[in-house]
């Protein structure tokens, strides 16, 4: 497995909803920090998206991959470990392709990306109104947070860009699935994301608490790496949020932190 450690590869999980991902790529060619490639894990296989990423690609000032798999169900682990083998850099940023990116988003993690940390973000939350204005007008140029104070959006405070080393308000370090960063070299130690995760749910915390047993520490980004993350409706997956979280007990109590279904298969 060799990297090349000068630059960021994003991997943006998705499901569908290409309006969203339309606004999150330009986010992206908004970013102040240039040197990255993008990675679109599809959990799916859709010509739509396809011939949306054909048509982003020549807009677009960053090289863009595409990697999927059948629509089987909920398997977002599964396409984030095959984008994982895809990445042209050491230090992967996830996120989600339903968040938008503050334009210093990706120069935070660049700055640090020769930590042994993981990183990780926060976000605001979209009110449905000013969701669906920014989804009609396909551009995020009015995203101010004058704007946003205004449209009973939720987590206001997230939205705070803070230059320089502070934490308002100490949270404990939990790491949410569209925020957040490593060496890929780091990763692979634990054999990333637990394939038997299906479903909604754990799969983040399952890679945190085996991340944290090898001695990773986790650093908040907190008003710096800010996301805006677009409203939508949650789909019925209280049955599959349960099941995951008996196994993620399971898997606490055997300890095995190098997973037995992962990146690489045993």
């Amino acid at each position: 497995m060799i990297s090349n450690s000068s630059g960021l590869s994003v991997i943006i999980s998705i499901y569908k909803k290409v309006e969203y991902l339309d606004l999150v790529l330009d986010s992206l060619k908004q970013q102040r920090y240039k040197n990255f490639e993008v990675i679109i894990a599809e959990d799916n296989d859709s010509e739509e998206l396809k011939k949306f990423i054909e048509q982003k690609r020549k807009v677009c000032n960053f090289k863009i991959k595409h990697v999927w798999q059948k629509d089987e169900g909920f398997r977002k682990s599964k396409i984030l470990n095959k984008a994982i083998k895809e990445a042209e850099f050491n230090f992967l940023v996830f996120v989600d392709s339903d968040c938008i990116l503050h334009k210093r988003f990706l120069d935070e993690y660049a700055k640090r990306k020769n930590t042994n940390d993981c990183l990780f973000g926060r976000r605001v939350m979209l009110s449905p109104k000013l969701t669906e204005s920014l989804l009609k007008e396909k551009n995020i140029n009015g995203l101010s947070l004058k704007k946003i104070l205004f449209s009973k959006s939720r987590h206001l405070e997230e939205g705070l860009y803070i230059p320089f080393d502070m934490n308002l308000i100490k949270r404990k370090a939990v790491m949410i699935g569209s925020s957040f960063g490593l060496q890929k070299n780091i990763i692979y130690k634990v054999n990333g994301f637990d394939e038997d995760y299906e479903g909604y749910g754990f799969e983040d915390a399952d890679l945190q608490w085996r991340l944290e047993s090898i001695g990773v520490k986790f650093k908040s980004l907190r008003n710096k790496a800010i996301q805006y993350h677009l409203f939508h409706g949650r789909g019925g997956q209280k049955e599959a949020f349960k099941n995951n979280q008996k196994i993620y007990n399971r898997k606490k109590k055997e300890g095995n932190v190098f997973c037995h279904n992962g990146l690489i298969k045993k």
